[in-house]
């Protein structure tokens, strides 16, 4: 059986919540998932949030907001958690952890269909992909040194969500189906 979340590594080095995506869904069948999704979608549509410290888990923590997708996470460094969902508007919004507490939910725009795909290549950068309402793949990106860029369309005509992995600086790569469902 493969799962088909998005989950965060315990891993160090592994900043991007695709890599374990990608882990999991070749992960042989039968198996016990490496680690347990973080951030699941209540019915009160809020997000909650567990953390593992290194030797034990913390409790269920709500980080609420009114999202209608399951929430997508990334980390570009140490201390540094980046979350994002579609909330009740169709829109993009995110939350971050900055080492001592959490920011509250941001709007990031945009009229997205499902989970956006979140990703970081380098300290202080995020890349964001989502399928628009007219199945083409939309980016946006986050430097901390000029905050967000706009929403782009990166075009095409897809069926499923984007999930988007990095594997170096400045290197970013995205999957999804086509309508032939071929990737």
């Amino acid at each position: 059986m493969a799962y088909l979340r998005q989950i965060p590594s315990p891993c160090p080095g592994d900043r991007t919540a695709s890599t374990s995506l990608l882990r999991e869904l070749t992960r042989p069948s039968g198996t016990v998932p490496s680690v347990l999704p973080p951030f699941p979608t209540p019915t009160d549509s809020t997000s909650r949030h567990r953390w593992w410290d290194g030797s034990r888990w913390g409790g269920w923590e709500s980080l609420g907001g009114m999202i209608q997708s399951p929430p997508s996470a990334v980390s570009w460094g140490s201390n540094r958690l980046d979350v994002f969902a579609v909330g009740k508007d169709s829109a993009v919004y995110h939350r971050w952890w900055d080492g001592s507490r959490w920011g509250g939910w941001e709007s990031l725009g945009g009229i997205v269909k499902n989970t956006p795909s979140a990703v970081s290549w380098s300290s202080g950068r995020l890349d964001l992909f989502a399928l628009g309402t007219d199945h083409a793949l939309y980016h946006k990106w986050f430097d901390s040194n000029g905050g967000w860029g706009g929403w782009e369309s990166l075009g095409g005509t897809l069926v499923s969500d984007p999930v988007a992995v990095s594997w170096g600086k400045n290197r970013l790569d995205v999957f999804a189906l086509g309508t032939d469902h071929a990737l």
